[in-house]
């Protein structure tokens, strides 16, 4: 990329990328379990052992805990702490799909181009970066390896780099930081025959070293601090959907958008070069294979956020595809995607989205900013749709790209609606400032990982679900035990939704603390 539009292009990014993402709360359960985990370190607890206040956690994240505990101690204790690596994750991701997309010196930087903003558009790569999670930072260290291998076609050395970002995604997400990343080389083999990069792959000297070296470190000094945290790191137990089902489907729809039909079209063109002979290497042929497996990952596992690690494998090989069909002209397949893009997007997103949106409280919440992004996403089909009938594909670049990226202008907005029927943020700063020495929290009625994180207070569960992957079981009491607390001496908070009605009356003194988000937070004294 020449440099000052990479400038540019590089603070465009970085506004569109970290604006908003202090402005709401953190949204339960997902973000609330790792902000509160992070908080607990920060505030004194063992590094290797992660914890909700007194409550035991499992799980694999160990390096994206202490990533928020480094922002943590670097910024101000909030919501924009938690989640400033997986912005900065975000912006690492558009920078590997460019990186990936120019595999030879000599090809044409539009490419790069391309992937970056193909990148930086699609909704799940945006998604993933606003969330106080490790997904973000797992599909950035996948992207920088895909990147890597996907280079050693040209320049071998690449492959150490490679190495290293599977080390850093196994340290900040689990096994699958290096199981997968070998699955895809190993099936890419299979289906390519390609000897010369699998042979390099597992034999190049650097890069095996650092992976052996780096992640065996890392295993012992889990073994000796936490030898228990061996055995939770081989499951998953954070996965939450909204919706079941229907939520997962609609969540990996609305990820992709609105690439769709220029994905299908050029994975159906990366994968049609199997039955082919031909003795060159293929790079657009890894970057499907790549993205195929991951996204076959994430759906077997139901952890739909990590199909963020194949976003960058899609967007370099979509870059370096439509930098092809626009050198050479090619319009019949740009006119293929193009198709299947408008007939994909259109009745989904116009007509089954708005009429389903009730059964989706998610998406029902946040209707007020979908609206806006609608009409981003119908610009963008219509520049695609008019650029492509009257063949500019100068235009077509420059102009499709823009209206793109003009999508992901309501999505902060999107976040902080959503924020206002997860979110506990106002209640539990509330909570911060009037809790003392020996007073008694309780979430009755709801279950918000993050008050430990607003609060820094333990609290007891009553009359609500667990959380899954927190040993909060010793903590939960039966409706019962609120009476027996509200009448003692001491101070006792009680946070409960504002529409709910217990079936064991409170006792008469009752006092308002603060509300909001649907929630009260009461006090006996």
């Amino acid at each position: 990329m020449r440099l000052k539009p990479a400038v540019l292009f590089g603070f465009i990014l970085v506004y569109l990328y970290f604006r908003g993402i202090g402005d709401h709360g953190l949204i339960d359960p997902v973000e609330g379990i790792y902000a509160s985990i992070a908080a607990h370190m920060a505030g004194g607890g063992n590094y290797f052992v992660p914890k909700i206040g007194e409550a035991l956690a499992s799980g694999s994240s160990m390096g994206s805990w202490w990533l928020s505990v480094i922002g943590l101690k670097m910024f101000a204790w909030g919501e924009f702490a938690v989640r400033f690596f997986s912005a900065l994750s975000g912006l690492g991701m558009i920078w590997a799909s460019a990186k990936a997309a120019r595999v030879y010196p000599e090809e044409r930087p539009r490419k790069s181009w391309l992937a970056a903003c193909v990148c930086a558009g699609m909704t799940l790569c945006f998604t993933v970066s606003h969330i106080a999670s490790p997904h973000a930072v797992y599909s950035c260290m996948m992207g920088f390896a895909m990147s890597g291998i996907a280079r050693s076609i040209y320049n071998k050395r690449t492959l150490t780099r490679a190495h290293m970002a599977i080390t850093f995604a196994f340290m900040a997400y689990g096994f699958e930081g290096i199981l997968l990343p070998f699955l895809a080389v190993i099936v890419y083999y299979v289906v390519s025959d390609d000897r010369e990069m699998l042979r390099d792959f597992f034999t190049w000297p650097g890069g095996i070293i650092i992976t052996i070296a780096v992640s065996g470190l890392y295993f012992v000094m889990l073994m000796i601090a936490n030898p228990e945290i061996i055995h939770f790191m081989r499951c998953r137990n954070y996965v939450y959907t909204f919706g079941g089902l229907a939520g997962i489907a609609t969540f990996v729809f609305v990820g992709f958008v609105p690439f769709h039909g220029f994905i299908f079209r050029a994975l159906y063109e990366g994968f049609s070069v199997i039955n082919e002979s031909n003795d060159e290497r293929s790079p657009e042929l890894f970057m499907s294979v790549w993205g195929a497996v991951f996204f076959l990952a994430g759906l077997i596992s139901g952890d739909i956020l990590s199909l963020g690690a194949c976003v960058p494998a899609l967007s370099a090989l979509l870059g370096r595809k439509l930098d092809s069909w626009l050198s050479q002209r090619s319009f019949e397949s740009m006119r293929y995607a193009v198709m299947i893009n408008t007939l994909v997007l259109i009745p989904v997103l116009y007509m089954i989205l708005p009429f389903a949106a009730h059964n989706f409280p998610a998406v029902e919440a946040s209707m007020m900013s979908l609206i806006p992004w609608w009409l981003a996403e119908g610009l963008f089909l219509f520049a695609s749709w008019y650029y492509t009938k009257t063949r500019q594909p100068v235009k077509w670049a420059r102009n499709v790209s823009a209206a793109a990226l003009i999508c992901l202008m309501p999505l902060a907005g999107v976040f902080n609606l959503i924020a206002g029927s997860y979110s506990a943020h106002t209640v539990g700063m509330g909570l911060r400032e009037v809790v003392k020495g020996n007073d008694i929290v309780i979430q009755y009625g709801v279950n918000y990982p993050s008050m430990y994180f607003y609060s820094l207070r333990n609290s007891r569960i009553i009359n609500a679900g667990l959380t899954p992957g927190v040993a909060e079981r010793k903590f939960a009491a039966p409706e019962s035990a609120i009476n027996t607390l509200w009448g003692g001496k001491g101070r006792v908070f009680l946070l409960m939704p504002d529409d709910m009605k217990s079936d064991t009356p409170l006792p008469k003194n009752i006092f308002h603390i603060a509300g909001g988000e649907g929630l009260l937070l009461l006090s006996n004294q």
